[in-house]
């Protein structure tokens, strides 16, 4: 379980003494939708008792000139002003509406957030359909301050919506809400709808550039169980050339067919393994010690062979894969004692 100081949030502050009036107000705000609108499940309908909207700048601007041009107008006993008053602003008010059923009734499903390493971005991604008859235009995802790219969906059609959240430290990285909103037509109102889906996600150390070669292991009584994935018995797939592999392990025949060279990799007897251990680091702080374990586990999974991980009260046994992989990131960037929670 993660602890509080390795937890990452992009929730919104609570009120506090010392927080700027400004933010105490959105984040009473926040809570309030919240609690208005309920828990999120997956999927989200966007209903029209969830959708907010509001002039923009420009509508704001645009308002004030037909204000303007009404006081003009009167004063004047001008008709053909009153007129052009009257029309531009009954072309307000459809563009009001328009930009409102531009989101209403649109579905969200699908939220993933993906794991990164400290310092890049995790990305955010959704799936957005359009159940309705009319295009709906100019749809974009927000989240920590985060826009995606406009997104266009045809009647009946879906497609996907991303955010590359910023991260910093490592831990454990939640969201609370993320507003999907669109400006469409003319960009005089802005329609808005607040999601609170349940999605979470790891932040990794960020790996050194280089690091010492770990220690090599592979007794049986080195305290693991053995994953037996390495050696010359069974055919278990290709990968890619890399620097200082034989040129006996070329498979020549698959090569003539593409760019690459790819090489065989083979399971059997072989019991070789590595363990990466938090105590072969000597005296190095925490968070070094941490990156540099990061950087082993990168390059064990790369070269192919089985490793283990060994920190402080938690012990994880040889294997190989992407899911090894996962659980031996995911050990590091939870481990106690994180430099802090981003404040987004």
């Amino acid at each position: 379980m993660a602890t509080p100081e390795n937890a990452l949030s992009l929730r919104s502050p609570s009120p506090e003494a010392g927080v700027p009036a400004a933010s105490r107000l959105r984040s009473l705000v926040a809570r309030w939708i919240r609690s208005r609108q309920g828990p999120d499940g997956d999927p989200i309908a966007m209903h029209r008792r969830r959708i907010y909207i509001l002039p923009t700048a420009l509508g704001a601007g645009y308002g004030l000139s037909l204000f303007g041009m009404l006081l003009a107008s009167m004063n004047y006993s001008n008709s053909m002003g009153f007129a052009l008053t009257f029309l531009l602003a009954g072309l307000g008010l459809v563009a009001m509406h328009w930009c409102h059923q531009n989101l209403s009734g649109a579905v969200a499903r699908g939220f993933h957030l993906h794991p990164a390493f400290a310092g890049q971005p995790a990305r955010l991604e959704f799936t957005l359909e359009n159940p309705g008859r009319s295009a709906r235009l100019d749809l974009q995802a927000s989240c920590a301050s985060v826009s995606s790219a406009a997104l266009d969906l045809a009647p009946g059609a879906s497609g996907e919506l991303h955010v590359d959240l910023p991260t910093q430290h490592r831990g454990r990285l939640s969201i609370d809400r993320i507003r999907v909103h669109t400006s469409f037509p003319f960009g005089l109102f802005r329609a808005w709808a607040w999601l609170h889906p349940e999605c979470e996600t790891v932040v990794y150390p960020a790996p050194v550039e280089h690091a010492p070669q770990p220690p090599r292991g592979g007794t049986e009584d080195s305290g693991g169980r053995w994953n037996e994935h390495e050696g010359e018995d069974d055919f278990a797939g290709l990968r890619s050339f890399r620097h200082g592999d034989s040129p006996r392990r070329v498979a020549w025949k698959a090569a003539a067919r593409g760019d690459e060279l790819p090489v065989k990799l083979f399971v059997g007897s072989a019991r070789g393994s590595v363990w990466l251990d938090w105590l072969s680091l000597g005296g190095m702080p925490v968070e070094p010690r941490l990156a540099v374990l990061c950087r082993w586990v990168l390059d064990a999974h790369a070269g192919g062979g089985a490793y283990g991980l060994r920190l402080p009260g938690t012990e994880i046994p040889p294997g190989m894969g992407p899911a090894h992989r996962r659980r031996c990131l995911g050990a590091l960037a939870l481990y106690p004692g994180g430099a802090g929670a981003d404040d987004v």
